[in-house]
């Protein structure tokens, strides 16, 4: 017998629909629409050329995550030229490095891409090619970003004199907020023990349903003993979307959503219901343990559990999965190569 959860999931609205932007909902057309950033979207200066300190995270996933928000909170922040030193292993084989720095490329012109810069010059420079003190010196570099705290003056010190000073611009507390082990499980952290919850929640437009849909159900499924509870967002709350007149009837979006479900594990219960308001029972129901979100999203499940400690409710379970390709994984990409045609 299917289990009642009355208008559970109904009311998760806003962050359910967060949940599915693994699936990249910001529009391509929106990005490309806009003129060429002078601020970020915090409305701090752009940097006209930066430097940015990484490190190979080698065999760890969270030094992953934490690559991938040092690179998008860098990439927003510069304008022109962007520099990145790359740490490599000492000894590191000649093969594997090449195959990190191809893959890193494709990741920064993703990101590039994402925020529409797509001029901007981005330079890798592996520390096995030139040392960080050479590329400190360059002339032009006006910015340094790092996760780890580096004086200023220290830093100035290390440039010729009569080169300008730099500003560092410190992104740990950027990482720290989504890259936090003790209050997320990551779905994809081969080192992480992964326990099922009885009742997980997510969600989105599922618009075109595509991969990054399907990589975000298949994960969420994997962690469900019981139910999961699928919202897809109604109409009235997608009016503002680009081409919208391009987003599938909501009866097609549920129904490609319950044929996927049905075909990758045809015995899990799932409940695939219409979201239509913000958080309602997310924040108010006892039955649900569990929510998957992307690393774009952890934000809206950090606040549905502080809103559920104000009530007296155990907090969901944060279980996240990795955001990549989202320039093109997304419902608005598809729709504005649809409106191409």
């Amino acid at each position: 017998m299917k289990q009642k959860l009355p208008y559970v999931g109904a009311g998760l609205g806003t962050v359910l629909c967060g949940a599915a932007a693994a699936a990249c909902v910001y529009s391509l057309v929106t990005i490309r629409a806009r003129p060429k950033k002078l601020l970020t979207e915090s409305g701090s200066p752009q940097v006209p050329v930066g430097l940015l300190r990484l490190s190979h995270p080698g065999d760890e996933f969270l030094h992953l995550l934490r690559n991938d928000v040092l690179l998008e909170k860098t990439i927003d922040r510069v304008s022109s030229r962007l520099l990145i030193y790359v740490e490599t292993p000492p000894g590191m084989a000649t093969s594997a490095r090449l195959q990190f720095l191809s893959d890193l490329y494709n990741n920064v012109w993703d990101l590039a891409c994402y925020v529409g810069k797509y001029e901007l010059d981005i330079r890798l420079v592996a520390s096995h090619d030139r040392s960080w003190d050479e590329l400190l010196a360059t002339p032009e570099v006006t910015g340094v970003f790092g996760y780890h705290g580096m004086d200023v003056s220290e830093l100035n010190a290390q440039r010729p004199a009569h080169l300008p000073r730099v500003g560092f611009y410190p992104l740990k507390t950027y990482v720290e907020r989504l890259v936090n082990p003790a209050q997320f499980a990551y779905l994809e952290d081969p080192s992480t023990t992964l326990a099922k919850e009885a009742v997980v929640v997510v969600g989105g437009t599922f618009d075109h349903l595509h991969n990054g849909h399907k990589k975000l159900l298949s994960l969420a499924a994997a962690v469900t003993s019981s139910l999961l509870i699928v919202g897809v967002t109604a109409p009235h709350m997608l009016e503002k979307k680009k081409l919208g007149y391009l987003i599938q009837p909501l009866d097609m979006r549920k129904r490609k959503v319950t044929e996927y479900l049905a075909c990758i594990t045809p015995s899990l219960q799932a409940d695939i219901m219409t979201i239509d308001d913000p958080f309602g029972p997310a924040i108010s129901s006892p039955q649900i343990t569990g929510i998957v979100v992307s690393t774009e999203t952890v934000p809206g499940a950090v606040k549905i559990n502080e809103i559920r400690a104000e009530r007296g409710l155990s907090p969901l379970k944060i279980y996240v999965c990795r955001r990549t390709e989202c320039s093109t994984l997304s419902s608005s990409f598809i729709r504005e190569q649809i409106a191409r045609r």
